[in-house]
């Protein structure tokens, strides 16, 4: 697997942010891995500009910061051709705005099916037009971006209604799984009998971990997991409305707007 990373995004513990996928790969061929320049020591190239570290398979990767190493990082290469030119599928730059305009894009041989904007306002009107034509979807910062807003939302509820998350429902969620293994038990038991005692059902490791060990944190990102996933359902879904074909940010939004359209349509306040 392969994977092309522009600047990367640090925040809240996030890693390397942009990831794409080779198209023509092994399961077991390298890995490719790009971080921010600006944490690279000695090595040199300017303040900002993106390097490429080249994956062998083994843990010693002394370039990278320690938080980064992974077992499968080693014998780290710099990769000198362009980010933005890289043989990929998937192509997620997440440091500056405005790198792909209407000046560059048509030199820049971009070879990725999918750009994923990591950062608020990476492609310019124009350049999005000239990707259309070519049938590279963008997926626009409108929605990418949209994770770390949301997250603050649910900590002004929170703060709102000065209740922590999941502190009304860990219990019950609790029982309620507890009360579902035992109805399992029951209804084998009623089927084969207990000939040889109890048919005791018990929950594997992690989820028992789960039942009882979920944090405020594990809810969050669940409700934010979800969120991003019902969003991308609706954008996909007015895209096919619309017949917009690869062209998810009109999609967006229309979807943004006609949900805001509702919303004061209800109110009593827009006339039709």
């Amino acid at each position: 697997m392969y994977w092309c990373l522009g600047e990367a995004l640090l925040l809240s513990h996030v890693g390397p942010t942009a990831l794409a996928r080779r198209s023509r790969c092994r399961p077991a061929a390298r890995a490719r891995v790009a971080r921010p320049a600006t944490l690279q020591r000695g090595s040199g190239r300017r303040r900002g500009q993106p390097q490429l570290l080249q994956d062998g398979g083994g843990p010693s990767l002394t370039a990278a910061p320690a938080s980064w190493r992974t077992s499968w990082w080693s014998e780290a290469k710099i990769y000198e051709e362009s980010i933005l030119e890289a043989d990929c599928d998937i192509l997620i730059p997440a440091a500056s705005e405005k790198q792909l305009t209407k000046a560059n894009t048509p030199r820049v041989k971009v070879k990725a099916k999918i750009i994923a904007e990591g950062v608020n306002g990476l492609t310019t009107p124009e350049a999005d037009k000239i990707f259309l034509e070519k049938n590279i979807m963008v997926i626009p910062d409108l929605y990418l971006n949209a994770g770390e807003v949301t997250v603050s939302y649910f900590e002004w509820l929170k703060n709102v209604n000065h209740v922590s998350y999941g502190c009304q429902t860990f219990k019950y969620e609790r029982d309620s799984n507890y009360h579902l293994l035992m109805s399992v038990q029951e209804s084998l038991e009623r089927k084969f009998g207990k000939h040889g005692g109890t048919i005791p059902i018990v929950p594997t490791a992690q989820f028992q971990d789960t039942i009882l060990h979920a944090s405020e944190k594990d809810t969050v990102q669940s409700g934010l997991a979800y969120t991003m996933e019902r969003s991308a359902r609706q954008i996909m879904h007015t895209a096919m409305r619309y017949n917009l074909g690869l062209d998810p940010r009109t999609a967006a939004y229309v979807n943004a707007t006609e949900k805001v359209f509702k919303v004061y349509n209800e109110a009593g306040v827009t006339f039709t």
